[in-house]
């Protein structure tokens, strides 16, 4: 079998040198919306814009979106708006409660898995001295063996006799 002669052990940058690659984050964001069941594809357009009225921008205003939401909207227009609302909260809190489930499942897989792990390494001691004997007792019949060669070739007369 050829071998190769490889470089030395390669350094991969951390993430603190350079920033991941938007491919990467949007690779790394997909595989986690598919893990956690949420579908894979770009996320919901984030509200980017800087306008108070949006929910979902970084801008928004409570109050000012509550006051233009009473003073323009009908009495059926606002109670429509509150069970859309009510309704997109409880998903929102579903969500959010399904990923703290999610991740607090996978932490006890995590450790019952280390805890197997653990308890696998520890019978495994025991097999490694016996298996640490046998090798020196085969380095010291190895020894052995080489010493009388040795002497057997080193008096050749004794040999023809």
């Amino acid at each position: 079998m050829p071998t190769t002669s490889m470089p030395g052990p390669s350094r991969r940058p951390s993430g603190a040198d350079t920033p991941p690659a938007p491919a990467q984050k949007t690779r790394a964001r997909d595989l986690l919306r598919k893990h956690y069941g949420l579908g894979v594809g770009p996320p919901p357009p984030r509200g980017n814009s800087q306008d108070p009225m949006d929910l979902n921008s970084a801008a928004f205003n409570a109050r000012s979106y509550y006051e233009q939401l009473i003073t323009t909207s009908t009495l059926p227009a606002l109670l429509k708006r509150e069970n859309d609302l009510l309704s997109e909260i409880r998903q929102l809190d579903s969500e959010r409660q399904s990923l703290v489930y999610n991740h607090h499942h996978e932490l006890i897989a995590a450790s019952d898995t280390i805890s197997a792990m653990k308890t696998r390494a520890e019978s495994l001691d025991s097999d490694l001295d016996l298996l640490r004997q046998a090798f020196s007792e085969i380095s010291r019949l190895t020894a052995e063996v080489s010493t009388e060669n040795s002497k057997s070739e080193s008096t050749p007369n004794s040999r023809s006799r």
